[in-house]
């Protein structure tokens, strides 16, 4: 039996469809949709192509497997409209790291290689990598009142090495602490550095156990800052030359 019959009934479901009104859409027959919904009857190759393009979805998909929610919300003709399935749709849950399971985190991953130990949180990201969500917890990678504060959250994507880009700010796990630094390579090995210049960067061999996240999206905690000093000055000499013209 096709996936057929459970796909317009999950459909009629999200769209708050009687069997009536999804039948008249169709030109069908309520008892024959009936009959498909229960697996009793298969339907027409035509009525197949007609369902199948008004909700924009493969046949293939269609016949041999369940549509999911993410499928049936690129319907152009607005499958839903409730806003909790949309909102959920838009969001990944992504495993995260704070200050509170850390430790337990390291020890877990270092034989398991698996987050499910750990919380989630959602976040408006797209993609199916290895996600990882970690709290920012110091101000090593702050440079001139700029950049990671406490309490930020980064995202970062699982990658190898030879991934990686010099500069690139990551997540590393080594010798038991997860860290936020940027990545730099030397002959010897992996260098890895704060935005502190007075601080000494951490050197890893080749051949040592670690592991990267390269840092792709930021959730600030704070309110960002989008000018320098120097332009706020600047727009308070300009605003007040322009008074002063205009008297």
């Amino acid at each position: 039996m096709s996936f057929f019959g459970k796909n317009i009934k999950k459909i009629r479901a999200i769209k708050g469809l009687s069997q009536q009104a999804f039948a008249e859409l169709f030109s069908l027959k309520r008892a024959t949709l009936g009959a498909y919904e229960e697996g009793r009857s298969e339907p027409k190759i035509d009525t197949i192509i007609k369902v199948a393009n008004y909700f924009s979805i493969s046949i293939d998909d269609f016949l041999t497997k369940e549509v999911t929610v993410n499928q049936l919300l690129r319907f152009n003709g607005g499958i839903t409209t409730d806003i909790n399935q949309i909102v959920k749709a838009s969001l990944k849950e992504i495993p995260f790291v704070n200050s509170l399971n850390v430790k337990l985190f390291i020890e877990n991953f270092k034989t398991s290689q698996s987050y499910s130990a750990l919380p989630t949180i959602r976040v408006p990201v797209e993609g199916n990598l290895d996600f990882l969500a970690f709290m920012v917890t110091d101000l090593f990678m702050v440079s001139d009142e700029e950049a990671l504060f406490p309490n930020d959250v980064v995202i970062g994507e699982s990658r190898d090495s030879n991934a990686l880009i010099q500069g690139d700010v990551v997540v590393v796990l080594v010798n038991h602490e997860l860290l936020i630094r940027r990545y730099t390579i030397s002959d010897k090995g992996y260098k890895l550095l704060t935005d502190h210049t007075h601080i000494p960067s951490i050197d890893i061999s080749f051949d040592a156990a670690i592991y990267f996240w390269k840092v792709s999206f930021v959730f600030l905690k704070r309110y960002p800052k989008f000018t320098s000093k120097l332009t706020v000055k600047i727009n308070e000499l300009d605003t007040k030359l322009t008074q002063l013209l205009s008297k």
